[in-house]
This record gives C-alpha cells, structure tokens and sequence, in this order.
C-alpha cells in the first residue's frame, strides 16, 4: 500500500489452511461514545480514493476499511481472522480455496451479506473499464487477469457463490498457501446490488459509496484541503460495536499545519512533522508508535533517458551509495525509522538482511561509479528531478539528498508535486524522475513487496518506476508457481537482488512505523502492523 505521508503504515503472519474466529453479532452502537475527531490520516492531502475498489494509499485504504468489511482480516496483533468469514478451507493443497460465511450480516442499507456480494464486488473492483489502479491483487485468481486487463470474460468458474450455503470457492491461478491473508484486501469487499456497475465517481456522493464494515459515510464528502471526512456506526454492523460514536477525518495541505490544529485541542490525533520526533513524543508519549511492515525508497524512472535504463545503471548506484540513510534516520527521525537494508522489511517472511546494493553510505563507491559512467560519455545536462507530494515533509529528505549527490558532483533539485491526491497517478504515467515512494505490506508476504512495485504487470499499477526486466519477472513467476516454500522464499530473495543490486531501480532508506500525537484523553490507539488504525476500536476517556 502507498504511503502519503512522513507519520502513516513486527509480526510475521502466515496465511493458515483451517478455521478462522467466528463472529458474533452484537446491539447496537451505544448513544454515550465519544465522537473522535483525526487530524493525522489525511495531514499530507486529501486520500486519492476511498473506495476499496481504487484505493491504492494506506490513508485511503484506512477509510475504506472502516466502511467495508471483507472475508478475512489482520488485527492489531498481527493475527488473521475471519471478518465476514467464519472459516475457510483448502480441500487440494491451496490450488482451490472454500470460505463459509457468516450468516445475519449486512449493509449499512439492510441488504444481506452474501456469497454473491463478493462475486459483484470483484467484478466491479477488476473491470478493465473501472481501470482499477491495484486490480493487479487479482492475478492470483485463475483467469483474473485476462478480465482486469480487458483482454477476456470475468472468471466466473473461479469464483462460485453459493447463497444457499453461503459459501464462495475460489480457484488460484498457482497454489497459494497465504490466499487467505490477501483475500483480506480493500480490492476485494462485497457490495450491495446497488453499486453494481458503479462507476468510478461513485464515492464523490458518499450516500451511495455502501459498505458493510463499523462505519458508513454520514454525508457526500469533500475532499480537497479543509474539507472532512465524516463517519458515523453504520446501524446494521453484525460485528462489534464501535467504541466512538463519529469519526472525524479533517484534510490538511501540510502536516505543519495539521499538528498546529491537534496542539491547539481540535483534534485527537496530529501527525508528527519531520524533525520534531524526539521533541513531540516526549511532549506527547508514544501510544501512537508502531512498528510496521514498511519501507521508505526512492525509484528510478525506468523510461528516463537520463536515470533509466541499462546504460544508466552506473549513475543510479552512484545515487544510492551517496544517499546518507543515517542521517536521514537520525535528522528527519531522530531514530524512530532506522536505516533500511533492502526492500523487505524485517519481521516480513522472507526477510533477509543486506539485499539492497548498500546499507551504509559508500561516497569513494559514489564517486567511482559516476566517474564511470561519465567516462562512458554521459553526463547531467540538467539538474535531477527529485520527485516527492509536497506538505508531508518530503522535501526535508529529499533535501538531504541533493545536498548527499552534491559532494559527488552530480547536481539535482526538488520537484514538488502537489497535495492533491494525485501525485502517484502522476508517477505511474512516468512523470517523475527519481520517484520518492513508500510502501506498507497489504499481506504479510514477500511477494506484496515485489510483485506490486516491480513486476512489469505491475506497470501503471503500483510500479511507479515503470520497471521492466525479464530476469525479474521470471524470478517472480517461478517464485509464485512453485508449492516448495523454501524455493519460493530463495526466488523472492534473488528477484530482490536483481532489482536493487544489478538493475538499481530503486535504493532503500528507512523501514517504516506509525507515528503520531495523542491527546491525554486517548487510552487505546490500536494500530495493525499492516499500518491500519483500528478506528472502531479507539478508546477515548
């Protein structure tokens, strides 16, 4: 999931063949909650969606599965669990996957939760036309990708529902041990009927946006800086009821601006603006510190005449061993986020240390690299792009950067993008040049990390670089067809390598966490490691 801001998304957790934890269906939300209002979510800009079927931001995602509630989930201890599932089962060694549903659950509009809800929501949420931007998460269905990518019909042999047993079978392109984990994805909610065939603009009247999940949207929304999100109990939740009686999401332009609000007792929660880590959580306390299965990197436009491409190899590993991620760690942090070794984050299953080109600043390795590749006749006809959303603080770190290539001699600059919601649409048509990026795990597994952000099925999705080698994607599609976990894990591990260490597409700063400021009234601020907040679970004196 794509990372917004400086203070947004360690257990390992694996997908188990078995029973989940049931549910039980509880009153009502009680009148006396507290309502809650959140100046952290959205202190970077307003969220590039908040239906699960487009979402492909942490803070959009955030919100969207407060509204929606899917098969499984991951709590804030890093467990699975069944949300509308109660159990699933593999009856063939994870090629085909059996969930039972709960029964008595419903949309915020009464409509029952069923089988077929699942079945609507994905034909909606991987439709070529919907143009989906983290449709990709369905390739793993057999037959998905041909209809997300509009070149076949939906699968409808590998995905049956069963109203009557309120069960939903779903076949796997390849065995996939961890489906139960992925199947918890935004991108795979149920929807009522009357948001079939909705249309992407759907959301922009929040009425009509209808989810199953603690919450529903109180009002159409307003999106833009200043405006808010607003959620209320959605008054037909099956599950647990919330412990707030409203969430108030408020949209800022600049974390600044948002942590002046929460200090001035507007808000519940304020985010953490760079630099002031050590200072705000003394002041405040860490209730709202989380580790997560995070990485913060930077990524090179692989289409750029300048940093893309083979013959450019030599100037991005001049970049990535000139980048100082201690002091990015120490300056922009003080700490809290360490330097980065590779992509993967540790406590993430296949998790090695080491795999990125370097983990320490190397400025002799910096200075011979571009040597070599300016002896090659090449050379920097214009400052470097170094590409970021404004108002989150990014420019802090990208200005280490630039002063970090500058003892080498290759020049560069900031290039601000602004806090609309559309900086990664942006990235993905290939607009940036060195791509300021972040990502959170969406399930805990290896291939979440590489699959989304480098694999040239990925291109227009999540892979912001455009990135396209051979050798990568067949290390990736070897990893994935294999049911031998100790071969899947050493593929994942070499496929690393071939992206950070022989291609250099992208160079790795710091793992990731959740940071943010609590007022004094807050006793509980659950956080997955995923990097959700619990919003339903809040307790609030």
């Amino acid at each position: 999931m794509k990372v917004l801001s400086l203070g947004k998304r360690s257990v390992a957790v694996l997908a188990a063949i078995g029973l989940a934890v049931g549910g039980t269906v509880v009153s009502a939300h009680a009148a006396t909650a507290p309502a809650f209002i959140d100046c952290q979510l959205f202190a970077a800009g307003e969220p590039d969606h908040i239906d699960p079927a487009l979402t492909s931001t942490l803070v959009g995602a955030n919100v969207a599965t407060m509204l929606f509630d899917g098969l499984t989930d991951t709590d804030a201890n890093g467990n699975l669990y069944g949300e509308v599932a109660s159990k699933w089962k593999s009856p063939d060694g994870s090629k085909t996957w059996v969930f039972t549903l709960k029964k008595g659950l419903k949309f915020s509009n009464g409509e029952s939760v069923l089988p077929s809800s699942f079945v609507n929501g994905w034909k909606r949420s991987m439709d070529s036309k919907l143009a989906s931007e983290v449709a990709y998460h369905g390739d793993f269905i057999l037959g998905m990708n041909a209809y997300s990518t509009g070149k076949g019909a939906f699968p409808a042999s590998s995905v049956v529902a069963n109203d009557a047993a309120m069960t939903l079978t779903v076949k796997m392109e390849n065995p996939t041990a961890d489906w139960p984990s992925i199947a918890g994805h935004s991108v795979f909610s149920p929807i009522p009927t009357s948001m079939v065939g909705a249309s992407d603009k759907v959301e922009e009247d929040g009425t009509k946006l209808v989810g199953n999940g603690p919450f529903m949207l109180a009002s159409a929304i307003t999106k833009r800086a200043g405006g808010e999100v607003v959620l209320v109990p959605n008054p037909n939740y099956g599950g647990k009821a919330s412990s707030i009686s409203k969430l108030t999401a408020k949209i800022f332009s600049d974390t600044n601006a948002a942590y002046n609000a929460f200090a001035s007792g507007q808000c519940d929660s304020g985010p953490i603006p760079a630099g002031r880590y050590t200072e705000l959580l003394t002041k405040w306390g860490t209730k709202g510190v989380k580790s997560t299965l995070g990485t913060d990197y930077w990524g090179f436009n692989w289409e750029d005449p300048t940093v893309g491409g083979k013959k450019n190899k030599y100037l991005r590993s001049a970049i990535a061993k000139a980048i100082d991620r201690q002091q990015i760690s120490d300056v922009i942090y003080q700490g809290v986020r360490k330097p980065a070794t590779g992509l993967l984050p540790p406590g993430l299953p296949g998790y090695k240390a080491g795999q990125g080109l370097t983990a320490t600043r190397d400025l002799t390795g910096a200075k011979a690299d571009f040597k070599r590749w300016s002896d090659a006749g090449n050379k920097v006809s214009s400052p470097l792009r170094i590409s970021y959303n404004d108002g989150a603080g990014w420019d802090k770190v990208a200005s280490i950067i630039i002063a970090n290539l500058k003892e080498v001699g290759i020049p560069a600059k900031l290039d601000p993008y602004p806090a609309d919601g559309t900086y990664f649409s942006k990235m993905r048509k290939g607009q940036g040049q060195i791509i300021r990026a972040g990502w959170f795990a969406d399930y805990p597994i290896a291939d979440n990390f590489l699959y989304p952000l480098l694999h040239s099925k990925s291109i227009d999705g999540d892979n912001l670089e455009r990135y396209n080698s051979a050798a990568f994607d067949a290390l990736i599609d070897s990893a994935r067809s294999t049911t031998n976990k100790s071969f899947s894990q050493s593929q994942y591990r070499r496929a690393e390598i071939q992206a950070l260490r022989n291609d250099v597409v992208i160079t790795q700063t710091v793992n990731r966490g959740i940071a943010t400021v609590l007022a004094p009234s807050i006793a509980t601020f659950p956080i997955t490691p995923l990097g959700m907040v619990v919003y339903d679970q809040i307790v609030k004196n």
